[in-house]
C-alpha cells in the first residue's frame, strides 16, 4: 500500500491545516437489517487530522443525513471552545481517494461543527490505527499503515 500523503503549509496561517477526504456511511451490518430503507450514497468531506482530539467528531446534519445509528445523546465533551453536548453514531468509515483501510464500524461524535473549510476532525481514535508523519519543513503529512 502506497503512503497517503497530504499537502501542510505550517508557515501559512491561512492553511486550515492537513485535511483528509472522509466518507461516512451506516455500518454493513445496519444496511442490511435496513431492508427497503434508501441508504443515501457515501459523501466525501473533509476532515481535519487532530491529534489533540480523542473521538472523532463531524457535523450533526452529516450524520442524519447520512442517516447513521443514534447510540448516545448528549455526550459531554470538552474541547479548546468548552465544554459542549454532542450526540454519539455508530458509523462505517473510508478514505477516498487513498489506500487506507476502511473502518467497519466505529463510535463517532456529531455535533454542531462549523469549523470552515472541513466538516469534521479525525481523532486520535482512528490516528492510533496509522503511522502518521507531520514534516513541517517538507510541508507535507504521510500516513501509512
Amino acid at each position: 500500500m502506497a503512503p497517503l500523503k497530504i499537502p501542510w503549509n505550517p508557515f501559512d496561517f491561512a492553511d486550515p491545516g492537513p485535511c483528509i477526504k472522509v466518507s461516512v456511511m451506516p455500518t454493513d451490518d445496519e444496511m442490511q437489517l435496513g431492508i427497503g430503507l434508501d441508504y443515501p450514497k457515501p459523501l466525501p468531506i473533509s476532515a481535519l487530522l487532530d491529534t489533540g482530539a480523542h473521538t472523532t467528531i463531524i457535523n450533526k446534519v452529516l450524520a442524519i443525513n447520512r442517516k447513521l445509528t443514534l447510540t448516545n445523546a448528549r455526550v459531554r465533551v470538552s474541547g479548546v471552545g468548552g465544554p459542549c453536548l454532542c450526540d454519539e453514531y455508530a458509523c462505517s468509515v473510508s478514505f477516498p481517494n487513498s489506500d487506507l483501510p476502511a473502518i467497519g464500524t466505529l463510535k463517532i461524535l456529531a455535533g454542531d461543527f462549523d469549523r470552515g473549510p472541513y466538516s469534521g476532525l479525525i481523532g486520535r481514535d482512528i490516528l492510533k490505527l496509522w503511522k502518521v508523519n507531520f514534516d513541517g519543513r517538507s510541508r507535507c503529512v504521510t500516513i501509512s499503515i
